[in-house]
């Protein structure tokens, strides 16, 4: 080899040692173990936020809106930790654990709940409740405008067919008002269909195939509470129906452009306006619905026997709302028969599970769901009961 000759490596990049490569390791390591534990706290944190009474402190309240993404990001960081740093993944997994309540009430997994089809060949005693915020039937798609045949809501209430219908923010769907979305062959229809029906000022209304009692509720003084009461009466069986809709957010088109701006990475200059406005009025929202749901509440712990409560709460499950409204005694329909997240909110870029079905006593849910009608804000929330 003469003095100019190279080995045919010489211009190679040098490997890192097997010690630089530990030591880099290391520190990652390390840094993950960091930001997993930070996640793990924010996870549970924001699992169990609903807990905390937000006439006393709004974090728990914000917290448990931002819990699905939590959970969305410790799922990721979770399989990155499976991958690289297992001893890590650990901490990850345990926080998970610890959220798996308030995960299944978000997420439940019923797999092996009976289909629709199946239900309805069965031999079984079973009813079928749809609570349904309407927005006074008129089409946020516009659709109704171009086909004259009445309320697309209406048409689709009609096609489910369900056989106790309670509906928030109804209006007067039987009104004679040429303004009227419910067309007069739906009136028809709904009338024909359900002998029995009742509407509280012009804001919930029931309809029902089986006997309908109304009863006055102790809540009727609760500002920003809408509760309307009966005994529903299926196969002799006595049910105590509550519909109820609760204190909403109340934003304005101004409010709701600037959080689709916001969505679009558009808005930068309104940053402030989002705080003393839109957070604002998430504040007082969240106040005055703990107000209702503990005094709907005691109304509950005074029902005898059989209970089904529907309605809008306009707030997530775990939520606050959710939680004192269930108590130890009432079991949400969609943990016990749905399958995967849910949306019922969907206008606005805002997506949330925000209309809810308790119950308890003598039935159980065999399959609750979402439905798919667009016309409203809200998507439809459907349950088919089995009376035991």
């Amino acid at each position: 080899m003469t003095p100019t000759d190279k080995p045919a490596n010489a211009n190679a990049t040098p490997r890192r040692s097997p010690k630089g490569r530990g030591r880099l390791r290391g520190i990652l390591s390390v840094v993950m173990g960091i930001l997993s534990t930070l996640l793990a706290v924010a996870t549970v944190f924001s699992a169990y936020g609903g807990k905390i009474n937000p006439s006393e402190s709004l974090v728990g309240a914000f917290a448990a809106l931002a819990f699905p993404g939590f959970l969305v990001l410790s799922l990721i960081v979770l399989i990155i930790n499976l991958v690289w740093f297992r001893r890590v993944a650990i901490l990850t997994g345990v926080s998970l654990l610890v959220c798996i309540g308030p995960i299944l009430s978000f997420c439940p997994l019923n797999f092996l709940r009976p289909s629709v089809e199946k239900i309805e060949k069965s031999d079984r005693k079973t009813f079928k409740v749809m609570t349904f915020n309407v927005f006074a039937f008129y089409d946020i798609t516009g659709t109704d405008q171009l086909s004259n045949l009445g309320s697309t809501t209406a048409a689709y209430i009609l096609e489910q067919d369900p056989d106790v219908l309670l509906l928030q923010e109804s209006g007067n769907p039987l009104s004679s008002s040429p303004r009227n979305p419910v067309s007069p062959d739906q009136q028809s229809q709904l009338l024909r269909r359900y002998h029995y029906y009742h509407s509280k000022d012009q804001t919930l209304t029931v309809f029902s195939k089986y006997p309908l009692q109304n009863v006055q509720s102790t809540t009727e003084d609760i500002e920003g509470l809408s509760v309307a009461r009966y005994v529903l009466t299926v196969d002799d069986r006595e049910i105590n129906l509550f519909n109820i809709h609760l204190q909403s957010i109340c934003l304005t088109e101004h409010d709701k452009k600037i959080y689709r701006n916001m969505t679009e990475g558009d808005a930068p200059d309104e940053v402030s306006e989002i705080r003393h406005s839109i957070l604002a009025k998430l504040a007082f929202a969240f106040r005055q619905r703990a107000v209702q749901v503990r005094a709907l509440r005691k109304e509950l712990d005074q029902v005898e026997g059989n209970l089904l409560l529907c309605g809008d709460f306009n707030d997530v499950p775990g939520s606050y709302a959710s939680r004192v409204i269930a108590g130890s005694n009432l079991t949400d329909a969609y943990r016990q028969s749905g399958l995967g997240p849910a949306i019922t909110y969907h206008d606005d870029k805002l997506y949330f599970r925000i209309d809810q079905i308790f119950f308890r006593g003598e039935m159980r849910s065999l399959r609750t769901w979402v439905g798919d009608c667009p016309s409203s804000d809200h998507y439809p929330l459907l349950s088919i009961f089995e009376l035991e």
